[in-house]
Parts: structure tokens; C-alpha cells; sequence
């Protein structure tokens, strides 16, 4: 089990990265593409093509007369690869063509050795794809994508005025549907000629928003939906609606309904029309959701003026991957994976060259990212590319080979991270590998003091989703919608960013009943729950943190907490410690950053060491050691496809026992941390036990602070 265990976990590497700083400053690289190894390609430009300059001594350029078998050789040239050809690495000037004699022709062309840093390696041809036909090799390159951001349109139906139906002598029965794009959403059904509703019916747009909101008041008769009649429409273009960019509604405004052609009289020259009231806009305070919650990227409004301030740069190396499974076979028999990663941070999406049938490709490509907040996940795809066949596309689809996830809360800023991370993929079977994905990381902090010393306490999320929050069914509903614009938003770049890629980076983690999740949710629980005891509290806030200031800001809220506002006077009688004490730190903290910093410039010895990255702690959610039953039950379909009713019944069993068990316990270990933590209170009746309570407290923290060796927990 332990060599499990370590097969899945994240290995450091050390790659020959391009523009390594040195022994004297460890932190790493600083400069252009300096996060991957340096690739060397032999260009040659009329139409870019690439080779691998190790592969041969001389290149040949021959000019032909139609195709490759057929056609008749109009001319030659030869380039020993050593003595004829220049090297060129960006930012230097771009080589001039030169003409070269064919024959009786000339060819202008260009030959050069270049890097993956060269301007023409994105809509390079290169060797390894030298099978893929000319018309999909555009499905091989590199590419950067920019979704655009999205945004809610609210359409709040309040009431209708002076209704009008084709039969005078029934009351009306009047639905109000309203479409967007290839959305449309109802209101229920309301009677009467001033029928009121009062709904909201909300949409997702992107950006520009140019669409129209067509909306269609519908008769409902006889109950049936093909005999529903159209008694008014009125179509309004989003930006003609008011731009909500504050937390609050907009004004309702009453709005003349469009009559169908064949109500109007004919004979009367003047044209009555039914009126509704309603609410339109666009709600750009809030953040429209594409991934899942616990997965996010971004947290940003869509109203530019709501933004962050920018809080540091996001840079990725994505070097290669090794051990990748076959994914397809070919006609000949042949096992090949054609891997290519796809990273998304924010709205923008960037993806990677396809290696064509390499299981170890190599890709070192760099990406960088703006963070606004550092509680926020990358994440990577890794994906088989299937559409290198002149073939129906809409039948092949990229295959998913794994993803892998990093919360940038587990960086450190200004350190380069080298590792190897696992991607693995739960099955009935068990947890399997199908690779490794090697990555080097680096969060960049650009932002001042200020704003980096303040963005712990900003809100998460823009403020309203907290004073008019929306619902997790609405979330969702809204989130598939969004889902949906960047599946069609990507699909129209050149190269196309397929759907089911966009659907796999995006599409959240099964829903279904769990035993494996609901045992470590109620991990996360109990752990939850310990943390009422005072002295874990001290551990997990004081000790788990290296930073100097958050260590203030804990011991002064613990400070406030005990003591309370009411008594102040406490406060005030020993506030001639606190001084003291902050003196004491402050030395102890520059004592220490002094000899680390001379540590690292003259010894060149790192003494400080950062966390290893655990993107999944596999413990915790039991896929160390799954249990294959609950595996299967997890995989399950409902209603359940299992045939035998012993294995339902002990599911059964399982789940109202085992798991109601463990739910009662987890219920009195949290009543009784409470319960506890009422009794301490209730002893502190006179002042004088609160200010010794408060005393020992406080000389608590210090003892814990000043004495306890918080360094050797970090290193394990």
C-alpha cells in the first residue's frame, strides 16, 4: 500500500529550464519562456515548417510539379544543417528571405534555427505530424484562447395591463415566454386581463452584449400547448436595458406589447396596444459561475469598475507528460495517443501543440495568467486529439486521458515549483494512473504591500451575490447555461476549441449517492468540529502559518475574543504588554529572516523549504484504499441496474446503519464540543474569572508563539 501511495503522489523533477538565475538565488528562472526546457527547431518558411534539428546532417528543399508521388521534380536544394544555417532567438530581427535556384525557378525562402520562443512556432508544420493531411493540421497547433465573459440579464416579469385576447367573452389565461439565444424561459400562467406574476426569469450573455430578448405573451387555451394563442410580443435588445453594475434592482417601467398582425383593426386608424410592467437589465455585479464552486478559477463581477485589484501573475510550464495509455488503434494495428493539454484560468483557455504518437510527449510551452485572488484552482486537461483524419468530425471526439487540478493556496509566492503530478481517474476498478503531467508553477506577486496584506479579508465573491444572493438551483441552471455560451463562444475560433473539451474542463464531478464522499465529508466535519477546542484552535491558527502578520492578527483576535468589548477596562491594564510583546516578535522575526536570507546568498543553502503540493489528499476522500463495492454503487445508474436483490439489500443496510452511525456520532461529538464550550462560559460569571481566564489566554498564545517550534511542522 505505502508504494501506492507514493506512485501517486506529486514528484519533484528537475528540468534544464531556460534562464536559471543561479545558486545564489534559488527561486528560480527570469526571463522569457524561462519556466521550460529550450527546444531547437530547424524552420523553414514559405508555408512554416519544423524539424527536429538532431535528426539529420543535411536538409533538403525539392520543388515539385503536383503531388508528393507523382509529381515531377522541378528543382533541389541542400543545407548542411552545421555550416549553412543561422540561429536566431527572439527579440533578435527577422531574418530576410532569400531566393534560392530551382532548376530553371527560384523559390524565396527562409531556413533558420529557432526555439519554441520563435513568432512562427504557433502555426508551425512539424515533423512528427508529418502524416496529418493539410487540411487538418490546423487541429495540431498551439493556440490561446479568450472566452469572453459572461454575464446575468434579469427579466422580471411584474404585471400585465389591458390585455386582450381573440375571444371577447373568455378571460384570458396568459404565460409569458422569453427567449434569448436558444434559451427560453416561462413565467406561470396567470388570469385575467391585468394578470400579475411578478417573476424573475434570468439568462446568461456574453459579451458583446448586442442580443435581443424576444418576448411572446402566449393565451393559454384548452390546455393544450399546441392550441396556446400569441396575443402580443416586444423584442429588446440588451443594451438598451439598464446596466445594473451596484448591488439592487431596476426601476420597473411600463412597456408597450406589439399586437399580432391580425388583432389590429383594420378599419380603425388608431392603434390601441396592451401594456406590461416589467423589470429589464443587466445584472453585471454579479459573477456568472462556469465552473464549480469548489473548483473556481475566478471570481470576478463582470463590470470592470467591481474588479480587484490585480494581485499577482499565474506562470505555467507545461513541459511534457510520460506513461500515457494508448488511446486509439489504427487501421495497421498501431497503438498511438496523440496528447495535447488544454490549462484554463479565468476566462482565458490556452492550449498546446498536438504530439502526434508520442506516449511521453514533450510540449515546454509557457502561459501566464493576471490572479486576482489566490484562493482560486488551475486547471489542466489532457486530451487525445481524433480529428487528424479527413473524417466526419462531428463523430470523432478528443478523448479525455485525465485532468489535473493545483489550488494556487498551496504556492508560494516568487518560488518555482518543478513537479510531476499524477493524473488519475476513479473507476469501478479502483483509482488508476493513466500518466504523469509535468508542470513547473510559479505565482508571481505584482501587487503593493497594501493590497497584498489586505487581500486575505476582501470578499470572495462580489458583494451582490451576498445582499441579493441567488439560489444553488439557480446557480446551477445558470451555470449550465454559461456552460453552454463557452461551448459555442470557443467553437468558433480558429483553430476550434471542441465541445466535449470545454464540456470535460468544465463539467462538475459526479452527483450521485457515495459512500466514499459522505465518510470524508464527515471527515471534514469532525475536523470542523475539534476545531472548538482552544488549544487545536491555537495549533491550527498560530502554528500553521509562517507569514509575520497573520501570527498578529491571530493572537489580537484571540485577544478581542476573550476579553469582549464590554471589558475594555481589561484592556486598557494591559496594554503595556502588548508593546513588549510585539517588540520581542518583531526581533525574533528579523533574527530569523537575517539568517535566512545570509543562508541563501552566501552558503547558497535553502533552509526553508516550501509545503509539497498535494493536490488531492487521496486519504482523506479514500481512494488510497476504495472500496470496490462502493465503487460500483458510486458508478451506479438510477434506478439502480443491479439484479440482485441481496447486494441492494445490503447497500441498504449499509446506508441506514453504517452511515446514520456515523452521522449520530459525528451530531453528539458537535453538541458535545458545544456544550462544553457553554460550561466555560457559564463559569466566567464575575469579572474576576474573566480577567483570569483572559490572563491565562493571553500568556497562552505567547507561550505558544514564542517557544513552540512551528518550522519542523512545515518540513514534513
Amino acid at each position: 500500500m505505502a508504494d501506492k501511495k507514493d506512485d501517486f503522489s506529486v514528484k519533484k523533477i528537475s528540468p534544464k529550464l531556460g534562464g536559471e538565475r543561479g545558486i545564489r538565488n534559488p527561486k528560480g528562472p527570469t526571463s522569457s519562456h524561462d519556466l521550460v526546457e529550450q527546444m531547437e527547431f530547424l524552420y523553414v518558411e514559405n508555408q512554416v515548417f519544423a524539424f527536429d534539428k538532431t535528426k539529420g546532417d543535411v536538409l533538403s528543399v525539392t520543388l515539385k510539379d503536383g503531388r508528393r508521388e507523382n509529381g515531377t521534380v522541378i528543382g533541389k536544394q541542400n543545407f548542411k544543417v552545421a555550416a549553412d544555417i543561422p540561429f536566431r532567438v527572439p527579440p533578435d530581427a527577422r531574418i530576410a528571405p532569400q531566393w534560392y535556384s530551382m532548376g530553371n525557378m527560384e523559390l524565396m525562402m527562409l531556413v533558420w534555427f529557432g526555439t519554441q520562443a520563435d513568432e512562427v512556432y504557433p502555426r508551425a508544420w512539424f515533423a512528427d505530424a508529418s502524416d496529418v493531411s493539410a487540411s487538418c493540421v490546423r487541429n495540431t497547433r498551439p493556440k490561446l484562447y479568450l472566452a469572453p465573459r459572461l454575464c446575468y440579464v434579469r427579466v422580471t416579469i411584474v404585471s400585465g395591463h389591458d390585455l386582450i385576447c381573440n375571444d371577447a367573452e373568455r378571460t384570458p389565461s396568459v404565460y409569458v415566454r422569453a427567449t434569448l439565444g436558444d434559451v427560453e424561459l416561462y413565467t406561470e400562467v396567470s388570469l385575467g386581463s391585468n394578470p400579475s406574476w411578478n417573476q424573475d426569469l434570468i439568462f446568461v450573455a456574453s459579451e458583446p452584449l448586442e442580443e435581443t430578448v424576444y418576448i411572446t405573451l402566449f393565451d393559454k387555451v384548452n390546455g393544450q400547448p399546441h392550441d396556446d394563442e400569441c396575443i402580443g410580443v416586444l423584442n429588446k435588445k440588451l443594451s438598451e436595458m439598464n446596466a445594473v453594475k451596484v448591488p439592487g434592482s431596476a426601476p420597473a417601467l411600463f412597456y408597450d406589447i406589439e399586437p399580432p398582425v391580425k388583432l389590429e383593426p383594420a378599419s380603425d386608424s388608431r392603434r390601441f396596444a396592451s401594456r406590461m410592467k416589467m423589470k429589464l437589465a443587466t445584472d453585471q455585479a454579479y459573477h456568472v459561475f462556469d465552473e464549480c464552486i469548489q473548483y473556481s478559477s475566478d471570481y470576478r463581477a463582470f463590470a470592470k469598475g467591481l474588479w480587484p485589484d490585480l494581485l499577482g501573475k499565474l506562470e505555467i510550464g507545461i513541459l511534457g507528460a510520460t506513461g500515457l495509455q494508448p488511446m486509439k488503434e489504427w487501421r495497421d494495428g498501431r497503438r498511438s495517443t496523440d496528447a495535447y493539454v488544454v490549462a484554463k484560468y479565468g476566462n482565458k483557455w490556452s492550449r498546446t501543440r498536438t504530439v502526434v504518437g508520442s506516449f511521453s510527449p514533450k510540449w515546454n510551452e509557457q502561459y501566464s495568467w493576471d490572479v486576482y485572488d489566490k484562493c482560486t484552482t488551475v486547471t489542466f486537461g489532457i486530451f487525445d486529439n481524433n480529428q487528424l483524419a479527413v473524417v466526419s468530425s462531428n463523430t470523432n471526439l478528443d478523448g479525455l486521458i485525465g485532468k489535473v487540478r493545483i489550488p494556487l493556496t498551496s504556492l508560494e509566492w516568487d518560488r518555482v515549483y518543478t513537479c510531476s503530478c499524477p493524473i488519475l481517474v476513479l473507476r469501478e476498478d479502483g483509482l488508476k494512473k493513466t500518466g504523469e503531467l509535468q508542470l513547473v508553477v510559479r505565482c508571481l506577486c505584482v501587487a503593493n504591500a497594501y493590497v497584498r496584506a489586505t487581500s486575505p479579508f476582501r470578499w470572495m465573491l462580489p458583494k451582490a451575490h451576498y445582499k441579493s444572493p441567488l439560489s444553488m438551483v439557480q446557480t446551477e441552471d445558470l451555470r449550465w447555461q454559461a456552460i453552454r455560451l463557452n461551448c459555442l463562444n470557443l467553437a468558433r475560433a480558429e483553430p476550434p476549441l471542441r465541445n466535449e473539451v470545454v464540456l470535460n474542463m468544465l463539467r462538475p464531478t459526479n452527483k450521485s449517492f457515495s459512500m466514499r464522499i459522505t465518510n470524508a465529508n464527515l471527515e471534514r466535519l469532525r475536523k470542523v468540529g475539534r476545531m472548538f477546542n482552544w488549544c487545536l484552535w491555537m495549533k491550527e491558527t498560530i502554528r500553521s502559518t509562517t507569514d509575520f502578520q497573520p501570527k498578529i492578527i491571530a493572537c489580537v483576535a484571540s485577544l478581542v475574543v476573550v476579553f469582549g468589548w464590554w471589558y475594555w477596562i481589561l484592556c486598557l491594564a494591559v496594554w503595556p504588554v502588548i508593546p513588549v510583546y510585539l517588540a520581542v516578535i518583531s526581533l525574533r522575526e528579523i533574527f530569523r529572516l537575517g539568517r535566512l536570507e545570509c543562508n541563501r546568498l552566501v552558503l547558497g543553502v535553502e533552509t526553508h523549504r516550501p509545503p509539497p503540493l498535494v493536490p488531492v489528499d487521496l486519504k482523506l476522500w479514500g481512494l488510497d484504499s476504495p472500496d470496490l463495492d462502493e465503487l460500483a454503487e458510486e458508478f451506479d445508474t438510477f434506478p439502480s441496474s443491479v439484479v440482485d436483490v441481496n447486494v441492494l439489500r445490503m447497500r441498504y443496510d449499509r446506508l441506514r446503519r453504517e452511515m446514520g452511525e456515523n452521522v449520530m456520532l459525528l451530531l453528539g461529538d458537535v453538541a458535545s464540543q458545544c456544550e462544553r464550550f457553554c460550561a466555560l462560559v457559564s463559569l466566567l460569571d464575575s469579572p474576576l474569572a474573566w480577567i483570569c481566564f483572559s490572563l491565562v489566554c493571553y500568556v497562552i498564545v505567547v507561550f505558544v508563539y514564542m517557544f513552540w517550534d512551528h518550522r519542523g511542522l512545515l518540513i514534513k
